[in-house]
């Protein structure tokens, strides 16, 4: 009888603890941060099938928390710029639709800048889906946000489109 009851305290106890150290991605993951990635292809307009790969970034959170823009420029001087209104948050699995206005009148939108020759894509449709949201595991008070993204973007005379899809993972951030 003893040993029935030991084995059922274990049994319980295992139970009780791998339910608990479940990643329930609630942005709690401390696993080590990895390297930042921005990586999209680009085609259309003066671009054919251009492959952006991450410089350098900027991830900044509006004042009133309710928006959030990633600013990215890759070796070649191109830019592009992810606005995320606050419609849903920014959670994991949060979809943010482009052309989607917020209650405080913020627009999603993606923005391609061509350094040459000089021409602004602006997205006329698509999404940015947010994979993980996370604490950074070593820094208090910043978060690590990853995702992927797809959109078809136009210049705004009309004259130019292109096409765009790529991930972006662990891009830290201020919270």
């Amino acid at each position: 009888m003893k040993k029935l009851c030991v084995f059922t305290f274990i049994f319980f106890s295992v139970n009780i603890l791998l339910s608990c150290s479940s990643d329930d991605d609630n942005g709690n993951d401390n696993s080590p941060a990895q390297d930042a990635t921005f990586q999209a292809v680009i085609n259309g307009g003066n671009y054919s099938e251009y492959s952006f790969t991450l410089g350098i970034y900027d991830v900044s959170k509006g004042t009133n928390g309710n928006t959030l823009n990633i600013e990215t420029v890759d070796t070649q001087g191109e830019l592009i710029t992810l606005f995320l209104n606050g419609t849903g948050g920014f959670g994991s699995g949060t979809v943010k639709e482009m052309g989607n206005v917020d209650s405080n009148k913020f627009t999603n939108y993606i923005l391609i800048r061509q350094k040459q020759p000089q021409i602004s894509y602006y997205s006329s449709n698509g999404n940015v889906t947010i994979t993980k949201n996370r604490e950074h595991p070593t820094k208090p008070g910043y978060r690590l946000i990853s995702g992927k993204f797809n959109t078809t973007a136009t210049s705004p005379d009309g004259n130019h489109t292109t096409t765009m899809s790529g991930t972006f993972k662990e891009l830290e951030y201020e919270d």
